[in-house]
């Protein structure tokens, strides 16, 4: 009797040992997946340490949080007009401003040429038709030209005025004579022509001022959008371990609005 109750006890603890082996091994596996879970959890809080070799890490982002200067984009679109907006990334505004300056100082290079084609013009109408001396001759002088048939003429007005100041002493030096009235008139419209080219290349070269100003000016305020810009959308930031002793990779979502 007592064999048989040895025999049955023995046959119970043997279908057991499987069970219990099994349980031993889930809770040990359990044990060492919550140990590497805490462990890698640790991990990932630490610093990461960019100069160190054993831990190399990749870094992606969609390059909105680059550094900008409100100051640089100011001097870059002072000194030439769209390039401040351009560093800030709005090249339809950088094409505008950069498109009038080009246009603007081709403007002024024309009526540049076109004053110096018409003096010229003048100029040599006055000594074909007047008899006139160029050398030594200022624009009042050939302004006086037009006004007058000959210096006789001139310096008969000035005497009846009393200015003695803008009279011409050396008839032989500044003289002229037109032979026809018509040709008189030719030659102060072309003078009248290089006079307005003159002051219309001035006019361009305010505007050419004016436009480095607007743009410096709109460069600030491109730099404001662009500043706004850098808080509004998504981030994501990935890094990885080294992959052999301390595995580990970090995923990272921001957004901004």
């Amino acid at each position: 009797m007592k064999r048989l109750f040895l025999l049955f006890l023995f046959l119970f603890l043997a279908l057991q040992f499987p069970v219990l082996a099994a349980d031993e091994l889930n809770l040990q596996k359990q044990l060492y997946l919550n140990n590497t879970s805490l462990a890698l959890s640790q991990y990932t809080r630490e610093p990461i340490d960019e100069d160190d070799d054993d831990e190399p890490q990749i870094r992606l982002a969609d390059g909105k949080n680059a550094s900008k200067s409100r100051g640089k984009a100011f001097l870059y679109s002072l000194l030439i007009p769209g390039l401040g907006e351009k560093y800030l990334g709005n090249t339809t505004r950088a094409q505008i401003f950069f498109s009038a300056e080009v246009s603007l100082w081709l403007g002024y290079s024309g009526l540049i040429m076109y004053r110096e084609w018409r003096k010229e013009d003048y100029k040599t109408y006055a000594a074909s038709f007047a008899g006139v001396e160029l050398d030594g001759k200022t624009d009042t002088y050939f302004v006086n030209m037009g006004n007058y048939n000959s210096i006789y003429d001139y310096n008969a007005a000035k005497l009846r005025q009393r200015n003695l100041l803008e009279y011409y002493q050396d008839v032989d030096k500044y003289y002229w004579n037109w032979d026809t009235v018509e040709h008189r008139n030719r030659f102060d419209q072309l003078r009248i022509s290089s006079d307005k080219a003159d002051n219309r290349a001035t006019f361009v070269i305010g505007a050419i001022f004016a436009n480095h100003l607007i743009s410096a000016i709109d460069a600030i305020w491109a730099f404001r959008t662009f500043n706004r810009s850098q808080h509004t959308g998504l981030e994501w930031d990935v890094q990885f371990g080294d992959g052999v002793i301390r595995p580990h990779v970090n995923v990272g979502l921001a957004a901004h609005f």
